[in-house]
């Protein structure tokens, strides 16, 4: 079965699909069985820094084996991390007969959240459903024999948040984006670290927050998260917090011309390896860590900050 609207192009993906003969550029959305979701709620205000920490929210769900690729949105206060596999998508929809150069764009059906409250058949096996705000596949065997399916019309989705079949295969930062950080950070330049200790102001009520999202939500969090969910009956405490606000501060020293290499978290101390572009940029880094107390120390144009917990 392909679930596809011809006047606007667009075609969702999903395993059992039946192949297809295309002679026009589409969209594809693609369902959950492409792509591994995580919903967190963070003191994160751009999407590049939510991006750069993506690979470490995703480090106890995906194949170690695989490369994978990251696409972060933000919805009604939370950030929304995706990864996927390009290349696996690319040969699956090639084997489909679709070339990949005519897909214009990707959308992934967590899009589709507050469409599908009523589930919608893929195909003869399989079902799309909104689960605890969650798009999620369902075997037609779980459903009442009586259920009944929502009509997709997909001309009338308004889909924002895809990203495009190229830029899958470039850095964690694309030129445009680029372009537009560069401008940005020129704009907002010295008032950067005062912005940053207006947010530290805030957070024990944002911690409070993020703690009972967490805990609606425990399958999606990160492996440090979830120690912290184990104890979501009891009082938050010390070092659970030094953790969280230290992932935060970390994630302060990142900018337009600087990249997380690695994050470390150990029992003991919470270090990370970013990477920057020239010595101006190891300066910023330097005098921001210091105010925040967090240790650093140089290796050619590599910054390496820690903290003891």
């Amino acid at each position: 079965m392909s679930l596809m609207d011809k006047s606007n192009n667009r075609l969702l993906i999903h395993r059992n699909m039946d192949s297809v003969s295309l002679k026009h550029n589409i969209e594809i959305i693609l369902t959950p069985t492409f792509y591994t979701f995580i919903r967190e709620e963070l003191d994160i205000r751009f999407a590049y820094q939510a991006k750069q920490i993506a690979q470490s929210l995703f480090d106890d769900y995906l194949d170690p084996s695989r490369e994978y690729q990251y696409h972060v949105s933000k919805s009604d206060g939370a950030w929304y991390f995706y990864a996927y596999d390009i290349e696996e998508i690319e040969a699956f929809i090639e084997s489909k007969g679709i070339e990949k150069h005519r897909v214009s764009k990707i959308y992934f059906a967590q899009e589709l959240s507050e469409e599908l409250t009523q589930p919608l058949q893929v195909d003869t096996q399989m079902a799309l459903q909104t689960i605890e705000g969650i798009i999620t596949m369902i075997p037609l065997s779980l459903m009442e024999s009586d259920v009944e399916f929502k009509t997709l019309k997909l001309e009338d989705l308004k889909l924002k948040n895809g990203v495009s079949m190229g830029a899958s295969h470039t850095s964690l930062v694309s030129l445009k984006e680029t372009i537009l950080l560069s401008s940005l950070f020129l704009i907002l330049g010295g008032t950067f670290i005062m912005e940053g200790y207006r947010i530290q102001s805030s957070t024990a009520e944002d911690e409070s927050e993020l703690m009972r999202l967490l805990d609606d939500n425990p399958t999606y969090g990160s492996s440090m998260i979830r120690e912290s969910i184990l104890e979501k009956y009891q009082p938050i405490d010390k070092l659970e917090r030094q953790k969280r606000q230290s992932i935060k501060d970390i994630s302060k020293l990142l900018s337009a011309k600087s990249e997380l290499k690695a994050l470390h978290i150990e029992k003991s101390k919470i270090s990370a390896d970013i990477s920057t572009s020239n010595n101006n940029i190891i300066k910023q880094i330097q005098k921001s860590a210091k105010e925040t107390n967090l240790k650093t120390s140089i290796s050619g144009n590599s910054v390496k900050v820690e903290r003891s917990l």
